[in-house]
């Protein structure tokens, strides 16, 4: 069963493609390179005389309408922008391609040509009413959303014209029947389609793909799609028409005055544009398909694949320049680079060298499984020591450099380090491809050529610097990611030593006090005494260790499950409170205070987690009060938020330590304390999706605790 796949997959392979430019491909292409300079779009653009004078002459022209006359493509760029003149250049080619294919009678190129341009002025003019941000985009979706029928009638011409013929003066989507009925793809697929070969944007290529479809459907596509359907269904009818109306407040809100400013002065600048572009204006201003038979030629059938493969080519190679920036590690970014290769210049025999920052060595890296091993894999050299070979020219030179350019090689002497890289990759010749990113050298390619590939690293030299610079980018990325990998298992070990060291000294403290005790125990024994005091203390002492390995627990325990439910936080603060006083020691004599907001207060927490942060908090506070001290409980509500502050006047927290108080092993406290208390309270209000901070002056420290409300 033939299905529109099906249809176009036998079309690619018939040889009856229409080709892009050169030059066009090559603009097309310089779509990927970012921040790519006005003077490079103009040197792509000058390779083609006919689309540099028709740029020139159209920038100059009545219809753009400069204060001077721009003299050089380089002008029209900086004039009209990247994005205007490459859809310029675009509209330009696919008429010159489709001039010189065959003219099969019923398809009048002139009429179609009229629509086209057209549809897209109004298209320009309903993005740019509807504040749509890339107007030149609609227009190019305008120009081309008919390029299908082009490609059909050129593909079948037997079998297109009758249907041309039916659809004459009846709704494009009628035609659209028709065509997938007798050759089982409308013209919208085709157009798609072939947008796509040429690597058009998606935007652009869907715009085409949809502008048929119904009003229903297209009213929950994007912006462009319904720019492009509304355009083609204005231009084909009476623009007061009840029909045409609703379609423009259904898709784009436009009213009906607005849709009469879209239209005012469309005819003159249709005719304008047609007069510059060559077109001749029919009489009527009919469709594209009305016959004329004074155009029915002999087929010129010079279309060609090769363009269309080479997009192809590059569309792929895309995919691997996408991968690259996507690479986990080195081994899969010289993969993707050896694939790259291969795609551009049908050559396995490659060698990705990297820079050792430490050395200045550039030395080989090669995958597992690849062709080459062995003294590939040894290969190493620091290119001073090779001056004048290949490699050293192209590094110091900053550009790709290749064994056949320059003189004869018979009329120069072989560098000797040339020719052993040659015997190692089993080749000819060699190319040498710098991989620089923001000016630093990453690495270098060595690609092993012969003849055959030496014209094909000439055709594919852009693709080629591409392929280097995003592999230059990624292994840069990789770098960077090594660097800080190995910064953060730094910090890892700098904060694991300083708790480590934290924690043993503060175990070493009761354990030596255990120690003393353990020998006046013995020493009462002997001689019969009570030990009962002696006994509590060891016991203390044995309490405070379990609570810094619980601590530690606590530290650790990421994974443990939180149970969030809105609470009633001034109950709950007042059972902590009371629980607290009944422990306070009677000589410090502190005075501790609650006052709660007015309102009542439910933010989502876990009990458990709250109080033990209160517990800490209070714990700290109480610690850095001298006697008769005061510790302050407050309430409040902020926004979306409850915040509970916990406020002491004792001496404040030291700006040395103030930035790290929440990190384990960093304690306010001087003796038996091990630094977690804080980075436990902090890890527990962030898991319950809060925040702990401190602010702290000389004689006043603030604790607060933020939690959703």
């Amino acid at each position: 069963m033939n299905t529109p796949d099906s249809v176009l997959a036998s079309l690619n392979l018939s040889g009856q493609l229409p080709s892009m430019p050169q030059a066009l491909v090559q603009l097309i292409d310089s779509c990927h390179t970012p921040d790519i300079p006005f003077q490079a779009i103009a040197d792509i653009i000058d390779k083609d005389a006919a689309i540099s004078a028709k740029i020139l002459q159209l920038v100059n022209s009545a219809f753009i309408g400069p204060r001077r006359t721009i003299t050089s493509v380089e002008q029209a760029v900086v004039y009209l922008g990247i994005d205007a003149v490459r859809n310029l250049a675009i509209s330009i080619s696919v008429q010159q391609v489709f001039r010189r294919g065959e003219k099969n009678g019923p398809l009048t190129l002139d009429r179609f040509w009229h629509h086209s341009y057209q549809n897209a002025l109004l298209s320009r003019k309903i993005a740019t009413t509807i504040d749509y941000p890339e107007p030149s985009e609609a227009y190019l979706a305008g120009l081309l959303h008919d390029i299908g029928k082009l490609l059909l009638w050129m593909a079948f011409p037997g079998s297109y014209a009758p249907l041309l013929l039916k659809g004459v003066r009846c709704v494009n989507a009628r035609l659209a029947f028709l065509e997938e009925e007798k050759l089982h793809v409308n013209h919208c697929q085709a157009g798609a389609w072939l947008g796509e070969q040429w690597r058009l944007p998606t935007l652009l290529t869907d715009a085409i793909r949809y502008h048929h479809h119904p009003i229903e459907a297209v009213r929950q596509a994007l912006p462009l799609v319904r720019i492009t359907s509304l355009a083609d269904l204005l231009s084909h009818g009476d623009p007061t028409a009840t029909d045409g109306l609703e379609a423009a407040h259904q898709l784009l809100g436009l009213t009906a005055a607005q849709v009469a400013t879209v239209f005012d002065g469309l005819d003159e600048q249709v005719e304008q544009i047609a007069t510059h572009m060559g077109i001749r204006i029919p009489r009527d201003a009919g469709h594209s398909s009305d016959p004329r038979p004074d155009e029915v030629k002999e087929a010129h059938k010079d279309a060609s694949r090769t363009l269309i493969n080479r997009v192809r080519d590059v569309s792929q190679l895309c995919g691997l320049l996408d991968n690259l920036l996507r690479a986990e590690d080195r081994e899969r970014i010289v993969r993707a680079v050896e694939q790259g290769i291969l795609l551009l210049l049908d050559e396995r025999r490659c060698l990705l060298l990297l820079t050792d920052t430490a050395t200045g060595q550039l030395r080989a890296h090669v995958p597992t499984d690849a062709s080459l091993t062995g003294e590939a894999e040894r290969l190493a050299f620091v290119p001073q020591d090779h001056a004048g070979s290949l490699p050293a020219r192209a590094l110091e030179e900053r550009r790709m450099l290749h064994a056949f350019s320059g003189t004869h090689e018979s009329s120069t002497q072989d560098h000797l380090f040339d020719a052993h890289l040659r015997r190692l990759l089993g080749t000819e010749g060699l190319a040498a491809i710098p991989l620089i990113h923001h000016g630093k050298i990453e690495g270098l390619l060595l690609v092993g050529l012969e003849r055959r590939t030496q014209r094909l690293l000439l055709a594919q030299a852009t693709s080629v610097r591409l392929l280097a610079d995003h592999a230059a980018a990624a292994l840069h990325l990789d770098r960077m990611h090594a660097a800080r990998a190995e910064q953060i298992a730094a910090e890892r070990l700098q904060a694991a030593t300083l708790v480590a060291r934290n924690i043993a000294h503060e175990i070493n403290n009761p354990l030596a006090i255990l120690r003393n005790y353990l020998h006046i125990l013995a020493g009462k024994n002997r001689q019969g005494q009570s030990i009962d005091a002696e006994v509590a203390i060891i016991d203390g002492e044995l309490e405070r260790i379990a609570h810094i390995t619980t601590g530690l627990q606590n530290l650790a325990r990421e994974s443990e499950a939180m149970h969030l439910e809105p609470l009633d936080l001034h109950r709950l603060l007042e059972e902590i409170l009371d629980l607290f006083r009944a422990a306070l020691p009677e000589d410090k004599q502190v005075r501790l205070t609650f006052t709660p907001l007015d309102e009542q207060l439910s933010p989502m927490a876990d009990s458990r987690s709250l109080r033990q942060i209160m517990q800490n908090l209070l714990g700290n506070a109480l610690d850095a009060v001298s006697p008769g001290g005061m510790i302050t409980v407050h309430t409040k509500r902020a926004h979306k938020n409850v915040l509970i502050t916990v406020t002491d006047n004792g001496p404040g927290v030291a700006p040395a330590i103030r930035d790290s108080l929440f990190q384990a092993g960093v304690s306010t406290k001087n003796g038996r304390h091990s630094g977690l208390g804080l980075a436990i309270a902090d890890q527990l209000a962030r898991r319950m999706g809060g925040s702990l901070s401190c602010a702290s002056v000389p004689g006043t420290t603030v604790f607060t605790l933020q939690l959703s409300a």
